[in-house]
């Protein structure tokens, strides 16, 4: 009864996505509903079973992937107090990372819900949402004017996108899909079924088909492989290693992207940059590469539109984003809070997986943190719930059940040897 309950739930979630209902004159989405309600039957199931072994071990896991949430929210905490922010700059700032903690929340309720197996309930679910999308739009368009521009998306590699296409295009379903492709390629061996749900992932994929994300699936997927590879103390230490790499290149793509990185590429080498030398400069009076630079605070980037620099009163999300997460997250928290929150998200993650999953938790992580590496260049999927949900669910579901066995005899044998102490000190 709860996996039927939590499927339905989580169809629903993924899709109600753009679907909205207004309340006091705020607007929100109807999948918010259908998050509450999967938090809530974990909850109530916890009530129930009490089931310390995966309470325990999801504890582990959600601290670990709260930090790319938590440290940007520290950071801004202090710029908003040093800025004297008002209630409108904090309340946005805020709005944008609740999704972030959502999405974990509902990633460590789904493995609470269903055990190791609950990535699989997730992904069917994903899968179950978008082929509603597909019906939806092949009973309005017509089955052979679908499969035209399908063909046509596929041929041209998303150059051409008709009308039906472009209903199907949503980039945080599509990128989600990404986690599960690179997991499945990394596990053939271990997964049941493997070919049916690599081909669903790999069809719906295609069919919001992103540029972008081909190549990061691919070089997530090459990275954490040859990693795996190697001896586990070779792999820990190549993947540190490759972490503070991707630390350093990100920081100095944000210094290049200052310096005229796209004007160059784009006049001298005549490639097009889709408007990012305009949206670069806009950007330029806002920020500096320098160590005292402290930020803008969260959100911040809500309030200008980058492809006319045209600056609001109040935030907006229907303006030119940054398709840039490093340089947006350098923008809001500024020199220090940008370093430390890349520390928190690929060092210190990436120590923990290996230290907890062993080598091979440790290499899938480093290939989902690849993958949202090659996104996080030309993108904005950093805010985006559903990636994050399926960045946070793929590795904490690696080895759970093995885990959450191991941890809770670890701890019952603690507790049996402090209660001997007490007696003993008593008698």
């Amino acid at each position: 009864m709860v996996s039927i309950i939590y499927m339905i739930l989580a169809t629903a979630m993924f899709f109600l996505q753009d679907t909205y209902f207004l309340v006091g004159g705020v607007e929100f989405s109807l999948k918010n509903p259908c998050i509450m309600g999967i938090l809530f039957l974990a909850l109530l199931n916890f009530i129930v079973t009490v089931r310390l072994d995966r309470a325990i071990i999801l504890a582990r896991h959600g601290l670990v992937q709260m930090l790319p949430v938590v440290i940007p929210f520290l950071f801004s905490s202090v710029i908003w107090v040093a800025a004297k922010a008002d209630s409108i700059t904090i309340f946005n700032g805020v709005g944008m990372m609740i999704p972030q903690v959502l999405s974990i929340l509902v990633a460590a309720s789904t493995l609470y819900l269903l055990g190791e197996k609950g990535i699989w309930y997730c992904l069917g679910a994903m899968c179950l949402a978008n082929l509603m999308r597909v019906l939806a739009v092949i009973a309005q368009g017509g089955a052979g004017v679908f499969f035209q521009e399908f063909t046509a998306l596929l041929t041209s590699f998303s150059g051409e996108t008709g009308d039906l296409m472009i209903q199907l295009e949503i980039n945080d379903l599509t990128f989600a899909f990404g986690p599960f492709l690179i997991y499945l390629l990394l596990n053939r061996k271990e997964t049941s079924h493997w070919a049916l749900w690599f081909i669903g992932s790999v069809i719906f994929f295609l069919v919001g088909l992103k540029r972008i994300a081909v190549p990061a699936v691919a070089l997530g997927f090459l990275t954490a492989f040859l990693v795996g590879r190697m001896p586990e103390r070779a792999a820990r230490q190549t993947a540190l290693c490759l972490g503070a790499g991707m630390i350093f290149c990100s920081f100095m793509y944000i210094a290049g992207i200052r310096m005229g990185l796209f004007r160059y590429l784009q006049e001298r080498l005549g490639i097009n940059a889709m408007g990012r030398v305009q949206m670069f400069a806009n950007l330029e009076p806002y920020y500096d590469i320098s160590i005292t630079y402290m930020g803008k605070g969260t959100g911040f980037e809500r309030f200008v539109d980058w492809a006319s620099g045209v600056v609001y009163d109040t935030p907006r999300r229907t303006i030119m984003q940054i398709h840039n997460d490093f340089l947006r997250m350098y923008l809001n928290i500024g020199f220090t809070g940008y370093l430390v929150w890349m520390w928190g998200y690929v060092i210190v993650r990436l120590r923990y997986w290996f230290r907890q999953g062993g080598k091979r938790a440790g290499c899938l992580f480093l290939g989902i943190c690849v993958y949202c590496f090659v996104l996080y260049a030309t993108d904005n999927t950093v805010y985006y719930p559903y990636t994050m949900l399926a960045c946070a669910l793929v590795p904490m579901s690696c080895r759970f059940d093995t885990l959450a066995e191991k941890i809770l005899n670890e701890r019952c044998a603690q507790w049996s040897r402090q209660g001997g102490e007490e007696i003993h000190s008593e008698g």
